[in-house]
């Protein structure tokens, strides 16, 4: 059976349009996510989080799904990965986990600030919807107290 991120790849191989260059960094970023699920140095505090990162890019009827938009519908995905990694660098204070643990070409420290920084251009006002789709406040609140998960 093929992993989720050789679907990815699969889907996204022919797409040529809006936010390409970003939309080509998926499965990367998928990647990047399982792989700090699996690194000793995340913080169980913060793997809620990036499970739910996981999972949303898993389900095919998120904010912004794939069935209607076809590989363009991976922009909210990539943008909630963005979101998260930032979100897990800043509260390790280190990029390191970030860095040790992507395989993609590009640098994944600028990536993940040019997916932020372009959040208008990707989701338009969709962000809120987004993280309430995933639970994020009460997932951000176990990051802050452990004891609540």
């Amino acid at each position: 059976m093929n992993s989720f991120d050789k679907l990815l790849e699969k889907q996204i191989s022919a797409y040529e349009g809006r936010h390409d260059d970003l939309i080509y960094q998926a499965p990367e970023l998928y990647r990047l996510l399982t792989k700090m699920l699996d690194d000793p140095t995340l913080p169980i505090r913060l793997r809620p989080i990036v499970i739910s990162a996981i999972a949303y890019f898993i389900l095919p009827n998120d904010i912004i799904p794939e069935e209607l938009h076809g590989p363009y519908g991976y922009v909210d995905d990539i943008f909630l990965s963005a979101f998260i990694a930032d979100k897990v660098r800043n509260e390790i204070g280190s990029g390191e986990i970030l860095t040790d643990n992507w395989d993609g070409e590009a640098d994944i420290l600028p990536l993940i600030e040019e997916i932020l920084l372009k959040e208008e251009e990707l989701i338009g006002d969709q962000k809120k919807r987004i993280l309430e789709y995933i639970g994020y406040e009460y997932l951000a609140l176990c990051c802050k107290n452990t004891a609540i998960c």
